[in-house]
């Protein structure tokens, strides 16, 4: 789950005094590996603004995922594409089908602010990126395939029967002109509603919100 944790943090004014305190420091002052993770989302919420904030809440949420998996390895070396992958796999179908288009429609903006802000992180050994440029919507059309099939079918022995050409060909139905048609995702996905499997309150109303969207409001 894209679970509240950093997100409520950061939207507390005295978390946002200390985060502005830390980024006025000279850039001589190293932070560690521990605090990656929270200088860079403290970066974005200083720095980044959506277009509602159903959108910022959404994108703060999945930063803080992504930064979960990129820093989990401990290495000076992060491969976009790679980390964006193993995000999506740990999300998977614990959000509903608008949440990756809200990532499809912001996902230039937040790829050119990790671009701009990772390598720039004050730590001992810059972090560099890797494969900075490749086709999020295709991952995504995968992914809303694959969720599809692991909410529709709830066994191990069920979903091994699920093939690759399966996958393939839902995808083909959610894609027209290398676009995702938000539309069609719509239709298949109001196939099995969307339940919420959390207890928190704050990332309840946030889901439900998430799950209002029509496809014209993506």
């Amino acid at each position: 789950m894209v679970k509240q944790g950093h997100y409520a943090g950061v939207q507390s004014n005295k978390k946002r005094r200390s985060i502005r305190q830390r980024q006025t420091k000279p850039v001589a002052n190293k932070i560690t590996r521990q605090d990656v993770s929270e200088f860079i989302q403290g970066r974005y919420v200083l720095t980044q603004r959506g277009t509602s904030d159903l959108v910022d809440e959404t994108m703060q949420r999945f930063l803080s995922t992504w930064l979960l998996q990129a820093t989990s390895a401990d290495s000076d070396v992060w491969d976009m594409k790679i980390i964006t992958q193993q995000t999506f796999t740990h999300i998977a179908n614990q959000v509903p089908w608008q949440f990756y288009a809200v990532i499809v429609k912001q996902w230039d903006k937040l790829s050119h602010f990790l671009i701009k802000e990772v390598p720039a992180v004050p730590v001992a050994t810059p972090i560099k990126l890797m494969q900075q440029v490749f086709d999020i919507k295709l991952l995504i059309s995968q992914q809303l395939a694959i969720n599809w099939y692991l909410t529709r079918f709830n066994t191990e022995s069920q979903l091994a029967t699920i093939k690759t050409t399966d996958i393939s060909q839902l995808v083909k139905s959610f894609v027209a002109a290398d676009e995702i048609v938000w539309q069609n995702v719509a239709v298949v996905y109001s196939t099995i509603p969307f339940k919420i499997k959390t207890d928190d309150v704050t990332t309840k109303k946030w889901l439900v919100k998430l799950n209002s969207l029509q496809p014209e409001q993506v």
